[in-house]
């Protein structure tokens, strides 16, 4: 099991993608280039013992700064472009694999390529179905806010827990446990396997967290709490440690240690012992951001978000 996450990327000139492999089955894409300045980071897993393809994510739709760019598909991606961290070859040549997409959540650089893969299953939290509902998704991913095109998608809503399959119901030893919090539709994916934990927007290093006005502090925390006792559990068996994958920035990094220092941030930053660092407006709501010393771990937030954490834990 290689679990590499050196700082060589696999670069294709001509593509708005670049590649790393984490271990023998997955692979990290980042789309590293994109206008609106997110570097989304996608998950591909391939299960050929199920004749299948997973895929965590799917960035920005290909939307990047770079004219000289021609392959802007993350789909045509995957299925074209031949990567020497897979033996010299695209990663789902030809298609000869099904697709399985997960989506970690609904903001928009996490779901503007969701239309490339309309002939597939693509599963989200049942958690919240209003927030996701057609009539909400164009505010809550933020593709309104932004004057952009909400993309039109059917999903697949999926209980806590969930154990992924393919279409011809062989299991992909991976399962979705929900984690409210950033939004009310976020979710993580467990890979019991490979012992790899994608918790999307949860949580990350070395950039803001960025939470929208929808989002709640107080249900962060018992999804982070949550994870904790997970991987704790999981970190007793067999020989390896959980890995933690984000959204951005965050690729295989031991997950426990990950998810109990951004707990701690979280909880100095509701204790008052973080200052505010900067106030700014967003989305017509007063945001405030929080830089850790050192930069591991900042927070931009709806104020509001952090007096109601500050009430609830003076009321417990």
């Amino acid at each position: 099991m290689l679990r590499d996450n050196g700082s060589d990327w696999e670069v294709t000139p001509r593509a708005a993608f670049r590649t790393k492999r984490l271990t023998s089955s997955t692979f990290l894409i980042s789309e590293y280039n994109d206008v609106y300045e997110e570097h989304p980071q996608i998950f591909v897993k391939r299960v050929p013992s199920a004749r299948t393809i997973l895929v965590i994510d799917t960035g920005c739709g290909g939307a990047t700064v770079d004219p000289q760019i021609e392959i802007t598909s993350l789909r045509r991606y995957i299925e074209e472009v031949p990567l020497d961290y897979n033996g010299g070859t695209p990663l789902n040549e030809g298609h000869c694999m099904e697709y399985v997409v997960v989506a970690t959540h609904c903001h928009y650089d996490h779901i503007l390529g969701l239309e490339q893969f309309n002939d597939s299953r693509i599963i989200v939290s049942s958690h919240s179905p209003s927030f996701i509902s057609p009539a909400n998704l164009p505010a809550h991913s933020l593709c309104e806010s932004l004057g952009i095109k909400t993309p039109c998608y059917i999903p697949t809503l999926v209980p806590h827990r969930y154990a992924i399959h393919s279409s011809t119901l062989v299991p992909l030893g991976v399962s979705v446990l929900h984690t409210p919090g950033h939004t009310p539709d976020e979710l993580a994916v467990y890979d019991a396997s490979e012992k790899m934990l994608y918790v999307g927007d949860t949580l990350y290093e070395e950039e803001a967290i960025i939470f929208p006005s929808e989002g709640s502090i107080i249900e962060w925390m018992h999804s982070v709490e949550h994870l904790l006792a997970f991987v704790r559990q999981e970190n007793q068996t067999g020989e390896l440690e959980v890995r933690i994958n984000c959204g951005h920035r965050t690729a295989c990094r031991p997950a426990f240690e990950v998810l109990e220092a951004t707990k701690k941030f979280m909880q100095d930053v509701i204790a008052g012992k973080e200052p505010i660092r900067k106030r700014v407006c967003r989305r017509g709501a007063e945001n405030v951001l929080y830089v850790q010393e050192g930069g591991r771990f900042a927070l931009l937030c709806p104020e509001r978000l952090v007096l109601e954490a500050q009430k609830s834990s003076v009321e417990v």
